[in-house]
């Protein structure tokens, strides 16, 4: 089978449009004192991952990444941890009034960029982008994927 050109090439289409987005939303987020990371945490807990091992569940990070994560959020006290009253070795986290500003007002700029970066698409064929990645990450790719290799 013949090679495929580059520019056809799935996989390598991916990483560079990861790669871009990602980029470029870390320049963005930075005059907030956000990056990516801290950014996805937020809104794991926002969107009702209690405790670390729930956070890295829905953020898609190892252990490793994800507690120094959560070290720069609580030290700009964006968060809050403390033992689970159930499970002494669980922690749970909450996020401060801070954190929710934080998160909320991060919003519009994570909404600026993803329309720059999808300018040469129209609002449908955005809606179907999203749609198809969302199909595609939650479906056969969630099965195989590896806890932190997302971000």
């Amino acid at each position: 089978m013949p090679a495929r050109p580059l520019r056809e090439d799935l996989i390598r289409l991916l990483a560079i449009a990861a790669h871009v987005s990602t980029e470029t939303l870390e320049q963005q987020l930075a005059p907030l004192g956000l990056g990516v990371r801290q950014r996805v945490v937020l809104n794991a807990i926002a969107e009702g991952a209690p405790t670390q091992l729930a956070i890295a569940h829905k953020a898609g990070l190892d252990k490793s990444t994800l507690t120094p994560v959560l070290d720069q959020l609580e030290r700009q006290e964006l968060i809050e941890r403390r033992p689970d009253p159930v499970d002494r070795r669980a922690r749970v986290v909450t996020m401060t009034d801070a954190g929710r500003r934080a998160l909320t007002g991060s919003t519009r700029t994570v909404t600026e960029t993803e329309d720059d970066l999808l300018a040469d698409l129209s609002p449908g064929e955005r809606e179907q982008f999203r749609a198809l990645l969302q199909r595609i990450t939650e479906g056969r790719m969630a099965k195989l994927s590896v806890p932190g290799s997302c971000l």
